[in-house]
């Protein structure tokens, strides 16, 4: 009887084991090809220039698209704002932007194409509300998620980057 009841106990820890690792892999994401991560790359750099559009066009609704209802950044002084306060801000109209443009970005794709990082320079030049001209350098990290087929940024992150002497 302890013979088969070692059996039986034993085929039960293989086949818990078989199962949890079979279930792992069905949850774990699919690989992306490099052709894959390419296009997404291109995706959300073409992304990053539409939201830098938004500031030199004066559009919240390029914000409205492409931030996510959780949105949440936060500006090289510290200053954090949501979807909402940032499109406040925008429709509010205090600075007039002359340049405004990203560049050098990098991105990285994770979770099966599904999470994206991209990590950039912002340079914006214009007028503040007072009419005081301004001209900043930031470095941003931006977190993409795939919604419903569409790419929006659900977080971001800005340094400052000091002028040259």
């Amino acid at each position: 009887m302890r013979t088969v009841s070692t059996i039986s106990m034993s085929l039960l820890i293989v086949a818990a084991t078989v199962l949890s690792h079979v279930a792992a892999r069905a949850a774990a994401p699919a690989a992306v090809t490099s052709a894959q991560e390419e296009a997404i790359s291109q995706g959300i750099r073409d992304l990053s220039a539409q939201w830098s559009k938004a500031y030199l066009t004066n559009d919240p609704s390029i914000l409205e698209r492409i931030w996510a209802s959780d949105f949440v950044y936060v500006e090289p002084s510290g200053h954090r704002f949501t979807k909402a306060e940032g499109i406040a801000a925008l429709k509010a109209g205090g600075e007039r932007h002359t340049v405004s443009e990203a560049s050098s970005i990098d991105v990285r794709v994770y979770g099966g194409g599904t999470v994206a990082v991209d990590i950039g320079d912002y340079k914006e030049v214009g007028q503040d509300k007072d009419g005081k001209p301004f001209q900043r350098m930031s470095r941003f990290t931006n977190v993409w998620v795939l919604e419903n087929g569409e790419w929006r940024c659900v977080s971001g992150h800005a340094s400052a980057i000091p002028a040259s002497r």
